[in-house]
């Protein structure tokens, strides 16, 4: 068995290698390769294209086309100086062996997949959309950065613009993150609750309380001097108060955002915010589409008003069920184990009719589990559950679907 010194041995396996990677010529097949890599012994070094090295080969025309692939291959790892007097003499024997041609395709070839290598590791061979930040400047380039080829890339641009987010104009985050979620629906990405909540209002996909937006506008102008400016902006929480469905529409909620953004820019207001100063997207876009169907998929409301959380059914008793509702009911709300299945629960909570309904609240109040919020309620905390069923379904229409932007 050869040692894993043996010339021979390693010339085979590259020569394997070689094959494996490129078509070779003709010459080359018919060629006894054996000795292509490497000269007989006494063969002079001014037989290679790096005499100083004692590599590169050029003895026969199979060793001259093999030398310059195997040069091109490595070519990177020479100084400038070294390339060029190795070039120069691989172009000396290609013209001694009549191969110039073949050679130039190897070399062409070899720069064609620098070229490739290159584009695919900068992504300038990408789409704009394959980004999540692209500005063309006045001199007609082109800035690109934060590809988003995969879900960690995707993710880590979310994250990005997260911890730039004051320093970032509204109108640039809201593209940044229109483009990250299309791309995190594609790839799967896994944001996170706190995350995709971000995303989501930077991209507008979300609606306002109208009397927290006017709060929010009048107090902005108010920290203006009288004049011109804190008049429109008077007016417009006044327009907004008294006509507030005229300002639900996304696009107008858009660019209510980013006109309040530019404001706080103008201000000094940016990077301030607080307690008692909300950034403009978390005003404008409270409620996101994504959050309201989590909290739609989480509660189910009774033809009485309540709304309960389903996973407080688990702690039901389905021989408790069975006495209060019947066999039929129990066997329909529990699993093959005999324990309450919440989801089954819930279907039939929601279609119970109104009497039973009222009667469920009451045996739910013994068990220890009470509403989490009631529609006839004076004082209410949160969205109610049918404004919660239009954001969801506002949320299934507007969302990418998966598979694609």
């Amino acid at each position: 068995m050869p040692s894993r010194q043996d010339p021979a041995a390693a010339d085979a396996a590259e020569l394997r290698r070689l094959a494996g990677r490129y078509d070779f010529p003709d010459f080359v097949k018919q060629a006894d390769v054996r000795s292509a890599l490497r000269a007989p012994p006494g063969t002079p070094a001014a037989a290679c294209a790096d005499p100083v090295n004692r590599q590169f080969w050029c003895h026969t025309k199979a060793a001259t086309w093999l030398s310059h692939l195997l040069y091109h291959e490595k070519k990177a790892s020479f100084q400038p100086q070294h390339r060029r007097l190795i070039e120069g003499r691989l172009a000396e024997f290609a013209r001694f062996w009549q191969i110039t041609p073949e050679c130039a395709a190897v070399a062409a070839r070899q720069a064609a997949s620098a070229r490739a290598e290159k584009a695919a590791a900068d992504g300038s061979d990408l789409p704009d959309d394959a980004f999540a930040f692209v500005r063309r400047l006045p001199d007609g380039r082109t800035v690109r950065r934060y590809p988003l080829r995969s879900a960690a890339e995707v993710k880590a641009a979310a994250e990005w613009v997260r911890r730039h987010r004051d320093r970032i104009p509204f109108a640039l985050r809201h593209e940044m993150a229109t483009r990250i979620l299309e791309k995190g629906a594609a790839y799967g990405t896994a944001f996170g609750d706190d995350l995709r909540e971000f995303l989501d209002r930077q991209a507008g996909r979300g609606v306002c309380d109208p009397a927290e937006v006017v709060t929010a506008v009048r107090g902005r102008a108010l920290l203006l001097a009288d004049g011109p400016l804190r008049d429109s902006f008077l007016k417009m929480a006044e327009a907004i108060r008294a006509t507030p469905a005229a300002f639900l529409h996304p696009t107008t909620l858009v660019r209510l955002a980013d006109t309040l953004d530019r404001l706080d820019r103008k201000t000094g207001l940016a990077g301030r915010y607080g307690d008692g100063l909300a950034r403009p997207e978390d005003v404008v876009f409270k409620a996101t589409f994504h959050k309201a169907g989590q909290d739609l998929a989480r509660v189910v409301t009774t033809t009485a008003g309540a709304c309960y959380e389903k996973a407080a059914f688990r702690r039901l008793n389905a021989d408790d069920l069975r006495d209060l509702f019947g066999r039929e009911f129990a066997e329909r709300v529990t699993n093959p184990l005999g324990q309450v299945d919440p989801e089954k629960m819930a279907e039939e909570v929601a279609a119970l009719p109104r009497p039973d309904a009222e009667q469920l609240e009451a045996f739910l109040r013994q068990n220890g589990i009470a509403p989490l919020m009631r529609k006839a309620a004076s004082a209410r905390t949160g969205f109610t559950p049918a404004q919660l069923a239009r954001l969801a379904a506002a949320y299934r229409r507007t969302r990418p679907r998966p598979g694609g932007p």
